[in-house]
């Protein structure tokens, strides 16, 4: 299932490609509600749950990928664990120094699965790898989650240009986007209120404007690129407002005591 760069860096999906919530995935996220929600007493306003894919009896269905942004600080990842089902579980895409910093981050996650790191200056083959795990993922009917944006902060209330790795994601397997804008993890201190807006599912074809007929395009084709980009434009207009609103919404009034502020970058 995992393969391995010439430096023994792992690429593709690390475990195996499941929907089912492992005792250790659970253990996990009890953990983190504990000591987000008791210990820093944050809280998360979650609006448009009834755009979340699910089935005709209102069962939490997978295959689609979810889409966070803005990606502002370590909490960010873990606040939509917190919020989403439980089961689909969650099939994280994220930079690999992060998730092997350390002996128990590489424990934690080689135990948990459900990865697929990123590393960079990353070859043709472990491009092919990331789609891979992602495809397998997805094709298991779990859930993608990926933060899109790439390059230097901007400011709060907006977000940064979207990479096209979540458009070559749609187009190459067919599933869905559910943007899932945050609001407040930007700045974080004990009793710290986040909002998460889920907006609804949005496929590929329908942001690189493709008519009902028109085949998608080929693997590493100039269209396919064509299309990705035009994916990545249609989707950052799309997130540019409900970004703002759930910035604005979550900013605390003036003189505002915010005890803790070290957990901003406590984890960095």
């Amino acid at each position: 299932m995992t393969t391995h760069s010439p430096t023994d860096r792992p690429t593709g999906l690390l475990g195996p490609p499941t929907p089912r919530a492992s005792m250790s995935y659970r253990t996990l996220l009890l953990l983190a509600r504990l000591v987000g929600r008791g210990l820093f007493g944050f809280r998360t306003e979650v609006r448009g749950r009834a755009n979340l894919p699910h089935d005709e009896r209102g069962a939490p269905t997978g295959g689609w990928i979810a889409a966070g942004l803005p990606h502002r600080t370590w909490v960010d990842p873990f606040v939509l664990a917190d919020v989403l089902p439980v089961e689909p579980r969650l099939v994280f895409f994220g930079d690999g120094r992060a998730i092997f910093r350390s002996r128990w981050r590489r424990f934690v996650f080689r135990r948990i699965g459900g990865v697929i790191p990123i590393w960079p200056g990353g070859s043709r083959a472990a491009i092919d790898a990331h789609l891979d795990g992602a495809a397998q993922a997805i094709g298991a009917g779990a859930v993608l989650c990926l933060f899109p944006e790439t390059g230097p902060a901007t400011p709060a209330g907006t977000s940064r240009p979207l990479g096209l790795g979540v458009a070559y994601f749609a187009l190459r397997t067919g599933a869905p986007i559910v943007p899932l804008v945050l609001g407040g993890t930007h700045e974080l201190y004990r009793g710290r209120r986040f909002r998460l807006e889920i907006l609804p599912p949005v496929s590929a074809r329908e942001l690189a404007d493709l008519g009902v007929a028109e085949p998608v395009p080929a693997a590493w084709s100039p269209a396919e690129r064509a299309a990705a980009h035009r994916i990545v434009r249609a989707l950052s207009a799309l997130v540019a407002g409900p970004v703002a609103t759930a910035h604005r919404a979550t900013e605390p009034a003036p003189g505002t005591r915010k005890p803790w502020r070290w957990l901003t970058t406590a984890w960095h």
